[in-house]
């Protein structure tokens, strides 16, 4: 069958994901190096190797694109947090794969934009709310992996679940930025103590489940 002159100017849809996604690195990287104020457009165009008309295909506007790498941040949270609720069958293991997830966001393409993405949020208005959204559904993911590791006894049950999933969404959140400070800094020479520190605070006091209080 041959292609009309109307289909001519479409993307071809078995590779139209893959060169949407080339043009979502290649702003990453811009991004991450110059912010998204300082990044032109033809330097995403340059860096994703592609002419300015390929790329106002997939994206009308350098908005356009910031707001497509908001989701597509999101998207890579959620899978993060599902893994830990998949996976997070005990209080320790929870963190491990906490840690595992963190690891490999600050190794992947999106670690230079969380930064970009929270220092955003705070100017764009609209960006804001997007932002603000994706952030409390990711929230709620996190709350309801801890509330079920609350149910079997592996938290605190006189911990505020909510407020437990804030401050660890905030440690996770300040450790990604001081990465992107530090270049320098290994999280596996953190992560010891930290999983001390996160363990005794949410572990189940002795006074709690010892014989006497049941």
């Amino acid at each position: 069958m041959s292609m009309t002159s109307a289909d001519a100017g479409k993307p071809a849809a078995a590779s139209s994901s893959d060169t949407r996604q080339r043009i979502l690195d290649a702003a990453m990287r811009c991004f991450s190096d110059s912010g998204f104020h300082n990044a032109s457009m033809q330097q995403i165009c340059a860096a994703a190797n592609m002419s300015p008309g390929g790329v106002y295909r997939y994206f009308a506007s350098k908005d356009e694109i910031i707001g497509a790498i908001f989701e597509h941040v999101h998207a890579r949270n959620t899978q993060y947090f599902e893994r830990m609720a998949a996976e997070g069958a005990t209080l320790d293991s929870f963190c491990e794969v906490g840690f595992s997830c963190l690891r490999e966001l600050t190794g992947g393409p999106e670690s230079g934009m969380f930064c970009e993405v929270f220092a955003e949020a705070q100017r764009n208005p609209q960006l804001r709310v997007v932002f603000e959204a994706k952030y409390n559904q990711a929230l709620g993911q996190l709350c309801a992996a801890l509330s079920h590791l609350q149910s079997i006894g592996e938290i605190d049950k006189s911990l505020e679940v909510s407020v437990v999933a804030t401050l660890l969404m905030a440690i996770g959140d300040g450790l990604i930025v001081r990465k992107r400070v530090d270049q320098e800094l290994k999280f596996e020479t953190l992560w010891p103590a930290l999983r001390a520190l996160i363990t005794r605070m949410l572990r189940p006091s002795l006074a709690a489940v010892s014989p006497a209080n049941t």
